[in-house]
């Protein structure tokens, strides 16, 4: 067996530097390149980074994390200080032109109810009252509608207690003396007692229609007719509503 031997080097005396041993594509620790690691002893991270590489680690105090603004400094277009500019206020013009568009918008409004002249006139009595037997003149209930303006529609409402509604005769008079029979009952039956009244103008056949077109202010009658004897009755209450034009 051969023992292998060493090639003897240079002599120490003759003061040949050693050259430092580096792996083939591998960056050293002296060696700038990407993944190097920190040399010892240089406190971790913060190397200086290879040719257009940002450093490892974090920022130095006072200096902006990367995408960050600066420590201390507003954010990019806001006013000087923190938090979001401040929203300017509304310049005299502004209040002169919305003070212009509420004036217009109010005389329209009050020019469309000046030339309108149309309402409402509503009465409603609640006081029942007994109806004469067997009197012609029978009872008479009258209701003041306080305004004017001509008739475009009248509702009519009326509630009677009597045992045997054929007896009865229903009529609304208008302020202008206008008489208009309500209800008279041809046939009736004991078993169905009393009697109620609701009926409008604006009903194809209505037997308010002659109202139309009449003076809607004043005094409105209500006469409740019982001309058989025997049976009585009487008037709950009743209700006038008139829309003008």
């Amino acid at each position: 067996m051969t023992t292998p031997t060493t090639p003897p080097g240079p002599p120490a005396d003759q003061g040949v530097p050693s050259a430092p041993t580096t792996v083939v594509g591998q960056p050293g620790y002296a060696q700038p390149g990407y993944g190097a690691y920190p040399p010892p002893g240089s406190g971790g991270y913060g190397a200086p980074p290879a040719y257009g590489q940002p450093a490892y680690g974090p920022p130095a105090y006072g200096q902006p994390a990367y995408g960050q603004p600066a420590y201390g400094m507003p954010p990019t277009g806001a006013v000087p200080g923190y938090g979001p500019p401040a929203p300017r206020g509304r310049g005299w013009i502004g209040w002169l032109v919305g003070g212009v568009a509420l004036a217009l918008v109010a005389g329209v409004v009050g020019a469309f109810l000046l030339f309108s002249g149309g309402g409402t006139l509503i009465a409603v009595s609640t006081t029942g009252a007994a109806i004469p037997d067997a009197d012609p003149n029978g009872l008479t209930v009258p209701l003041t509608l306080d305004g004017s303006g001509t008739v475009q529609s009248v509702h009519v409402e009326a509630s009677i207690t009597h045992p045997y509604t054929c007896d009865l005769t229903v009529v609304l008079v208008s302020p202008q003396g206008t008489p208009v029979t309500l209800a008279d009952p041809p046939t009736c039956s004991r078993s169905t007692p009393d009697l109620e009244v609701n009926l409008d103008s604006t009903t194809p056949g209505s037997p308010l229609a002659p109202f139309v077109g009449q003076e809607a202010g004043g005094e409105w009658r209500l006469q409740v007719v019982d001309a058989v004897g025997i049976d009585q009755g009487s008037l709950t209450g009743w209700g006038l509503t008139v829309q003008t034009s």
